[in-house]
């Protein structure tokens, strides 16, 4: 910051903040003792809170510190009336600038004995002559939608009650408030993330109530601007904080760099996956091949140390708090499954980490391995070796590059390895393979327009988690990636088909499965080639049984889902998210956090993009992808 924090509350300290307020600048700053202002820029209402004794309770505090706008008043009797003239100044600056201001103030209703399920309750104070407002009604139907752990709120409106909390002076006097055109709404909320006889906390309610309640405030606050300021905020979400504390940096720098400390499919990939296909082919197929893995570099323990350092209970906005929080969790599998692998508890910890293969997926891939024949499994006509392939798929990098010369990725043939695979914006090409000329195409939009691209888009934005994933990422960049070969024409029966092979695969590891039987369900029940059969079946039992093959069916129809539901492409191209973020990331942009992706994949400016977009909205079934 370009202030110092003051050290005493004096008239100066208004005025300066007051004069930051007028030029559009924003203000954070402390007001000694435990008080502090965020005003985040120029905005037609503030959040308040005052505690009524000496004790600030900071269950109330974060009720508002993830709004733009908030003043959390020290906890001190002769601070009461210097925090009023605050309020007014304040009032006074930006009322002038949007012809009107909202005021809603915030305190603790008194506490009662825990309930095993505690209801929320709010009871909402406001001039009688305004109770029938709009911003009312959009308040408490927004507080009547919110649910606590199963259960409903009591919601009451009580008009012309008392402007303030218990003992305390309302906080901008009515004529004054009149002559700002500025309303006021007082807001009582039972304190039910603690317990009453023991103050013991509910870290899980409180996060819970922060996040719904910073949705229904930001709903209050637009209708507010919409209907009585010359504000015309474009969504409820443009009302959301725009900056961001320290401590976001700070834990988006910890996750991030643990995130790229290890690539989690090197690490369980075999390493002889070649050869081991050579000796069971020596062996007639009876012997089970013996795979080979890359020595571990990382020590698991020392990086969760590092993830749980992270604070991110400092990070003052609901919203990245959940997700870092969710980030923590899957980082924390990701590395126990580094340390178990080759062990019985690998499987588990594979299964929590990309969901279970439910039985409803697995007679959808049923039907797919049964509707196409085998026959559709070869890939007839020329071919192209790795060369080949890795000079088609610099020329893609390189109309990126043109984009955004920021896109520094490259295109790496490698001999260790037996697959395409990214890492870190990178595209490897194992140097023994080859591909059907036909595959060429649908496999470097897959690789190329869909990891490399959210990669590097990731990486323009503020946090680098973006760039390395947000939790669980996987199943939406699979899906999306296949869905990139649909819309290319590439997504062939046969390619459906394998897809569908490896959730069937997939399954038989969670029930149990040896690798021979996995090969021979795939080979003799549903008709794969022995090669294909065991492709299939090293992915799926690779490191002790890696599951993570089921999402590329799953997230291809989730991608379905969510075109049918209306959502926007281009909002799962700015960086690696699960299909759960999209409306995260919506809400991120219209706060102007995240900047929309410098990157665009080829594919999608293609002649017939649209058409095949439109035809997945109107509700092409999954069978129809396909192109023969």
């Amino acid at each position: 910051m370009a202030f110092t924090e003051p050290t005493r509350l004096t008239d100066q300290l208004i005025e300066d903040i007051a004069d930051r307020i007028a030029k559009g600048k924003q203000v954070r700053r402390t007001l000694p003792p435990g008080g502090r202002i965020h005003i985040d820029r120029q905005l037609p209402f503030l959040f308040v809170y005052r505690p009524a004794g000496k004790v600030v309770d900071p269950g109330i505090v974060g009720l508002i510190t993830s709004e733009a706008s908030y003043l959390v008043a020290p906890a001190q009797v002769r601070a009461r009336s210097w925090t009023n003239r605050l309020v007014e100044r304040v009032t006074d600056v930006l009322a002038a600038t949007f012809g009107g201001f909202l005021i809603i103030e915030i305190w603790g209703a008194q506490e009662t004995a825990a309930e095993p399920r505690p209801q929320a309750s709010f009871r909402v104070v406001v001039d009688r002559e305004w109770a029938d407002s709009s911003t009312v009604e959009q308040l408490s139907a927004s507080l009547a939608g919110i649910r606590v752990m199963g259960r409903g709120p009591k919601v009451s409106v009580e008009q012309g009650g008392r402007l303030s909390p218990p003992g305390l002076p309302v906080v901008l006097a009515r004529p004054r408030a009149r002559e700002l055109s500025t309303r006021y709404i007082g807001i009582e909320v039972a304190p039910i993330y603690r317990d009453a006889a023991t103050g013991e906390e509910f870290p899980f309610l409180q996060s819970s109530l922060v996040r719904k309640l910073d949705n229904v405030f930001r709903r209050t606050a637009f209708e507010f601007a919409r209907s009585e300021t010359v504000h015309r905020p474009l969504h409820y979400q443009a009302l959301g904080r725009r900056t961001f504390v320290r401590a976001v940096k700070e834990a988006d720098r910890a996750l991030s760099t643990v995130a790229e400390s290890f690539d989690l499919l090197m690490t369980v990939t075999p390493i002889n996956a070649g050869e081991a296909f050579r000796a069971f082919q020596r062996s007639r197929y009876t012997k089970p091949p013996r795979f080979q893995y890359r020595p571990r570099s990382i020590d698991p323990t020392l990086l969760k140390r590092a993830i749980y350092n992270a604070k991110v209970e400092k990070i003052e906005d609901p919203t990245l708090e959940y997700v870092f929080r969710q980030k923590q969790r899957e980082l924390d599998l990701k590395l126990t499954l580094i340390g178990e692998r080759e062990r019985p508890t690998f499987l588990p910890t594979s299964i929590a980490l990309y969901g279970n293969v439910d039985m409803q997926l697995v007679e959808l891939a049923a039907s797919l391995t049964a509707l196409f024949s085998t026959r559709s499994e070869g890939n007839r006509g020329s071919k192209v070796d790795a060369t080949t392939f890795a000079a088609r798929a610099e020329s893609e990098f390189e109309r990126y590059r043109m984009v955004d010369p920021a896109m520094t990725g490259r295109v790496i043939v490698r001999d260790d390895i037996v697959s395409l695979m990214v890492s870190a914006g990178d595209l490897l090409v194992g140097s023994g393979m080859s591909f059907p000329s036909q595959r060429v195409e649908p496999l470097i939009q897959h690789e190329a327009g869909t990891h490399v691209v959210t990669y590097w888009n990731g990486r323009s934005q503020p946090f680098r988690l973006l760039a390395s994933g947000l939790a669980n990422h996987d199943e939406l960049q699979e899906g999306l990636a296949v869905f990139a070969e649909y819309l290319v024409g590439g997504l062939t029966p046969a390619r459906l088909r394998t897809l569908a092979g490896r959730v069937l695969a997939a399954r038989t590891v969670v029930d149990g499965a040896t690798f021979m039987e996995t090969f021979e369900l795939l080979r003799d029940d549903h008709g794969f080639s022995a090669r294909t059969a065991y492709l299939i079946s090293m992915r799926v039992h690779r490191g002790g049984g890696f599951i993570k093959d089921a999402v590329y069916l799953r997230g291809l129809l989730k991608v379905i889902d969510y075109l049918k539901a209306g959502g926007r492409l281009d909002t799962l191209f700015v960086g690696k998210m699960a299909a759960e973020h999209a409306p995260i990331i919506e809400e991120l942009l219209r706060r102007q956090i995240l900047i929309p992706p410098p990157l665009r994949p080829t594919y999608l400016d293609l002649p017939d993009t649209h058409y095949r977009i439109e035809r997945v909205r109107q509700g092409l079934n999954l069978q129809d992808l396909t192109d023969h």
